[in-house]
């Protein structure tokens, strides 16, 4: 894993794990969307504009990975940013992912005869045009004479002009509007997945607003296909921004890449070492095992690191675990709503300390 850091200077003071899926979670929505769109733009090769720049002093922004100059150059960034992006992306324009399946399949095929009989069909068309009255009225006997031209097919033509992929049900064709979130993002992955199979290209894939189409329960769904192929194909990297603070995916080997964005913002150690910390501080004998551990971090790692009162849907333990965190990461403001079931140590620890 390696470390990002910024120049921006409202992220002047960020630095985040930076792996093979990458989470940045937290109620900090500007902050977000400032980190969002400086790594977004940098890696796109975004052209800034006068009015942004001065907004930057005049600097372009700057990321550095590990102290060295991050080249903008060194992903294929695919950028997910609402669900009309994945409509462009699961359609066959040039440079979509769909496209480059197509393309792959086209060059596999024995097509050439097939092509070869539609431009003898097209050149008898463009005959048959040519020698209409129409075009014969316009030359009459003029020095300059028009002509009609009609394109012959290649299998490049076909694929950008005629070929397109679609989503069918028991039959019937639909517009890709209609097809569920999940089933859209599962599809954009099988065919990434295909395209990584047959080139060592970097791919970054970013996603943005995922939770809009998306519940919690198919969230972990495609959050596990990302780490399946992050894990597969060491040349794939994810980064997701989900805009509900209660989306957070906790994979034991990536809990050290999640960006918690509050108040402050803080990557969170690594899972092992978290908890050992964690165990050091508890305030009583009723220490969470580890598992039991990564099940609360999932609901707790969102609220981490600001001072709004924790009160959806948590327990004192889990507001234990957050004050606990908060202080090793010397965060200490925690203001615990009133619970009705604790012990009397984790009552004090959390009330008198």
């Amino acid at each position: 894993m390696s470390t990002l850091t910024f120049s921006h200077p409202k992220l002047k003071h960020i630095e985040m794990g930076f792996s093979q899926l990458t989470q940045v979670v937290g109620d900090n929505t500007e902050l977000k969307q400032q980190l969002w769109q400086n790594i977004s733009w940098y890696l796109s090769k975004h052209k800034y504009s006068e009015s942004e720049l001065s907004i930057l002093n005049y600097n372009e922004p700057q990321i550095w990975e590990d102290g060295l100059d991050l080249s903008r150059s060194k992903f294929r960034t695919i950028i997910i940013e609402s669900i009309s992006d994945i409509h462009e992306l699961l359609g066959a324009n040039k440079g979509t992912p769909t496209f480059d399946v197509l393309n792959q399949v086209m060059k596999n095929l024995e097509i050439s005869k097939n092509i070869e009989k539609i431009n003898q069909e097209i050149i008898q068309i463009e005959n048959q045009l040519n020698a209409s009255e129409e075009i014969q009225q316009l030359n009459g006997e003029k020095k300059f004479k028009w002509k009609v031209a009609v394109e012959e097919f290649n299998s490049k033509i076909l694929l950008q002009k005629n070929v397109s992929l679609m989503p069918t049900y028991e039959e019937r064709t639909y517009a890709t509007e209609y097809v569920d979130g999940l089933t859209k993002y599962m599809s954009l992955l099988d065919l990434l997945e295909i395209n990584l199979e047959s080139s060592s290209e970097m791919i970054l894939l970013m996603i943005k607003n995922i939770d809009d189409t998306l519940s919690y329960q198919e969230y972990e769904e495609v959050m596990n296909s990302m780490k399946r192929l992050t894990t597969k194909h060491p040349n794939f990297y994810c980064m997701v921004f989900p805009s509900q603070i209660g989306y957070v995916y906790i994979s034991e080997e990536h809990i050290e890449s999640i960006l918690v964005v509050g108040e402050e913002a803080h990557s969170l150690a690594d899972g092992r070492n978290l908890y050992t910390r964690v165990c050091a501080y508890y305030p009583d004998q009723t220490i969470p095992s580890y598992n039991e551990f990564l099940g609360r971090l999932k609901m707790i790692a969102p609220y981490l690191f600001t001072s709004k009162k924790q009160s959806i849907q948590m327990n004192v333990k889990e507001l234990v675990l957050i004050k606990i965190i908060n202080e090793l990461f010397q965060y200490f403001d925690l203001i615990p709503v009133a619970v009705l079931q604790h012990s009397q140590l984790e009552y004090d620890f959390l009330y008198e300390s």
